[in-house]
C-alpha cells in the first residue's frame, strides 16, 4: 500500500529535531524555500544580510564555474532572475533524515537543476529519457522532450502546480492553465523507485560509526541493488534506472527531463537550485512555458520569440526583455 504522508508546518529548529529522529519506517523530510533570502532586505549595518549574501555568492559561483560561467565578469544570465515573486523559482534548503524518501518526479519549467550536498549522504536514482540514451523511438515522439513523454506515460505521470496544498486549489484542468502558478508546476508519479528495504540495512547511527571508505563501499552496493529498495513501478523492467551516492562537497546536475527521487540512509543538509541560462536552458524553458500555456498555438507570435531558432537575433535580447514580453503575452491570453 501507498505509505501515508502527512505535511508540517514548523520552525526550522523543529524541523531539525524531527529529521534527527527519523527512521526507515517512520521518515522526515524538510524543505525550506527561500530561506537563503530571508536577509535580502536587511539594514547595510546588519552583518546577517553581509553573510548571507557571501554564502549565496559562493554558492552561485560554485554551480555557475559548472557550466563554464563566472559570477565576477557577469558573463552568464539566469531567465528566473527577471520573473514575478510568485513564480519565481528560489533556492532550497533540503535536510533529509534516515529513511526519507522525496517524490518520483521531474522538475519545473524543464530547467536544469543541481544540487549542492553539505552534510550526509544521499541516494539519487534518476530514469533517462530513451532519446539520451540513443533509444530508438517512433517517428511521432519529438527529439525536443528526449522522448519522456513515453516516461511519462509509464509513470502515470501528472502535473502538480504550485498551489496543489492551497485549499483554495484549482481543480479544473483548463482553469489551471490560465494561472500563472501552473507554469511552475513539475510532474509527478505516486510510484517509487524505493519501496520498504526488504532486508536489515545499517541504522544511519550505524553508518555514522563506519570508516567512510566503508560506508560509501556499502552505500554504493545499496543504492545498485533493486531487490533492496525496490522500484514499485510494474514496468520496471523498461526503465533505464541510473544511481548515485551525493556525498559531501558532491555538486549534482539534473539534467531536463530526467525523472528522479532521493533516498537518505542517513541525515543529509543540501541546496538545491536551478537555472535557466542563456545558451543552455533558455530556449528550452520557453518552449516548455509556451507550449503549456497555449501560447504556441497563437498566429502572430511576437518576432522575439519567433527568432528563437536564430541565435544571432534571439541572443540580442536581455532576460528583462525576453520576461516582459513573455509576461505580457500570458496576461493577455
Amino acid at each position: 500500500s501507498k505509505p501515508e504522508t502527512n505535511i508540517y508546518d514548523v520552525p526550522l529548529y523543529e524541523a531539525f529535531d524531527y529529521v534527527m529522529d527519523s527512521q526507515y519506517e517512520n521518515s522526515f523530510f524538510s524543505f525550506s524555500e527561500g530561506l537563503l533570502n530571508y536577509y535580502d532586505n536587511c539594514d547595510d549595518e546588519d552583518e546577517r544580510g553581509t553573510v548571507m549574501k557571501n554564502i549565496k555568492d559562493i554558492l552561485n559561483s560554485s554551480k555557475e564555474t559548472l557550466f563554464g560561467n563566472s559570477i565576477q565578469t557577469n558573463k552568464s544570465w539566469n531567465l528566473f532572475d527577471n520573473f514575478p515573486e510568485h513564480i519565481k523559482p528560489s533556492d532550497c534548503v533540503v535536510i533529509a533524515g534516515e529513511g526519507a524518501t522525496s517524490t518520483l518526479h521531474r522538475d519545473p519549467f524543464c530547467w536544469t537543476g543541481t544540487s549542492l550536498c553539505l552534510e550526509g549522504t544521499k541516494v539519487w536514482r534518476f530514469i533517462a529519457p530513451p532519446v539520451q540514451l540513443g533509444n530508438y523511438i517512433d517517428d511521432d515522439v519529438r527529439d525536443d522532450d528526449s522522448g519522456v513523454t513515453l516516461i511519462d506515460d509509464v509513470l502515470n505521470a501528472y502535473r502538480l502546480p504550485s498551489v496543489a496544498w492551497d485549499s483554495n486549489s484549482i481543480t479544473n484542468e483548463e482553469e489551471q492553465k490560465k494561472d500563472p502558478t501552473y507554469l511552475s508546476s513539475g510532474w509527478q508519479s505516486d510510484y517509487s523507485l524505493y519501496s520498504t528495504p526488504k532486508a536489515d540495512i545499517p541504522s544511519a547511527e550505524e553508518f555514522g560509526c563506519m570508516d567512510k571508505n566503508r560506508k560509501v563501499s556499502i552505500l554504493k552496493n545499496l543504492a545498485e541493488n533493486l531487490n533492496v529498495l525496490s522500484p514499485t513501478c510494474n514496468q520496471k523492467h523498461s526503465l533505464a534506472i541510473w544511481t548515485v551516492v551525493q556525498k559531501p562537497g558532491d555538486l549534482l546536475v539534473i539534467p531536463a527531463y530526467w525523472w528522479h527521487q532521493t533516498f537518505a540512509f542517513e541525515p543529509s543538509l543540501a541546496i538545491a537550485s536551478q537555472r535557466c541560462g542563456a545558451e543552455r536552458d533558455c530556449k528550452r524553458v520557453l518552449k516548455h512555458m509556451f507550449e503549456t500555456s497555449g501560447l504556441d498555438a497563437m498566429d502572430d507570435i511576437p518576432a522575439m520569440f519567433s527568432d528563437m531558432n536564430d541565435n544571432k537575433s534571439f541572443n540580442k535580447y536581455t532576460p528583462k526583455e525576453i520576461v516582459d514580453e513573455l509576461l505580457k503575452l500570458l496576461s493577455n491570453r
